[in-house]
């Protein structure tokens, strides 16, 4: 196993089935990189980032997230959690 430490990437990009190392209570871990984007996703925007106005995440998760409303076809943006109120980039209520 590798030593700690921040080793460079010789320029490739990250792949799903690399693996991210962090210390967990006194030990190590490997997460793979593709479970920890799905767990981030999830945590900020309940996975669902677009699609139909109807599928808009309520509430959403935090004011500024971010959906791609494909009914409308463009994105919008939470101003508000409860009640959830959507806007777009002109900051209109959509």
């Amino acid at each position: 196993m590798a030593e700690q430490g921040s080793y460079p990437l010789n320029g490739r990009s990250l792949q799903g089935t690399d693996t991210l190392t962090g210390v967990v209570t006194g030990a190590t871990a490997d997460v793979p990189l593709s479970l920890l984007s799905s767990f981030i996703l999830t945590a900020l925007g309940g996975g669902l980032i677009s699609g139909p106005t109807t599928s808009r995440p309520s509430p959403p998760g935090f004011v500024g997230q971010l959906f791609f409303d494909t009914t409308l076809g463009y994105p919008v943006y939470a101003k508000q959690i409860s009640p959830a109120v959507w806007v777009d980039a002109a900051g209109v209520t959509v």
